[in-house]
Parts: structure tokens; sequence; C-alpha cells
């Protein structure tokens, strides 16, 4: 079994990333890299019944159906980001980290949204997604490319 120490460790160690492409910065090619286990990950809340939408339960074997299905786990994967954007630029995440780090986020905005839901359900009453969603649109770049 690997010790937390090594997992850090592991975690540390550099990456040795080959690209054909003259277009980007070398630190922007490491962010857009770093995006790849967020995409991972959404795939994973996709198909899985305990951390998403549970596509593997729907036991569908037909393209077109399982396109639906997976067009609205995309759409409320996108709800649920906005949700939990909206909730960390208004302090609500300090609310549901379990450990002392109140600097940042620790927590991904899906799960920060799941919780807030089943904790706050009257938090979208009060939340207007189109303001949300203006305001990530003016700040997204940033999040994902680095200058």
């Amino acid at each position: 079994p690997t010790t937390e120490k090594e997992k850090q460790a592991s975690a540390k160690e550099p990456w040795l990333i080959f690209t054909s492409t003259e277009e980007f910065k070398p630190r922007e090619i490491m962010k857009l890299y770093s995006r790849r286990m967020q995409i991972e990950q959404n795939s994973r809340d996709e198909k899985s019944e305990r951390f998403g939408f549970g596509l593997r339960a729907s036991y569908s074997r037909s393209a077109g159906r399982l396109s639906v299905l997976s067009l609205l786990a995309t759409l409320s994967t996108i709800v649920l980001w906005l949700i939990g954007y909206h909730a960390e630029n208004t302090g609500l995440h300090l609310r549901y980290q379990a450990n002392s780090i109140k600097s940042r986020r620790v927590i991904s905005y899906l799960t920060l949204a799941e919780n807030v839901l089943r904790h706050s359900p009257l938090i979208l009453k009060r939340t207007a997604l189109d303001v949300v969603l203006h305001h990530l649109a003016r700040t997204y770049r940033s999040m994902v490319l680095v200058y």
C-alpha cells in the first residue's frame, strides 16, 4: 500500500509532455494538460452511480438513448458547476470544507453544489444563474490559461 507521503512525493514529480504546437507557451500547455484530469473526473461523474448521475444504471444499449442521457447529464453538470462557482464567490464553500484550509476551495464545484443543494435547497431561489453565467464568462479565460 502506498503511504500518504509517497503519494505527495509522486504528485510533485516533474511532468514530461511532448507537443507539436508552437501556438502556446510551456506554462499554457501545462495548464491545459492539467485540465485533463478535470475532464476525466467529469466523465466519471456522468457514469458513476456513487459519484455522479449513474448512467451505468440505465442499462441503455441504444446510441440515441445514451446520447440523450449524456446530454442531460452534461446540462446538469453545467448548472451544478455554475451553482458551485457562485457558492465559492459568495463564501459558502467555507461551510462545506472539512479541513482547516480556509484560503481556497478544496472541493470541486460539483461537490460543493451538491452539498449546498442538499443542505440549503432554497439557494436556487436566490441565485440568478444568468448573472452567475455572465460573471463566469468574464473570468473564465483567466481560469483556463496562464499568461
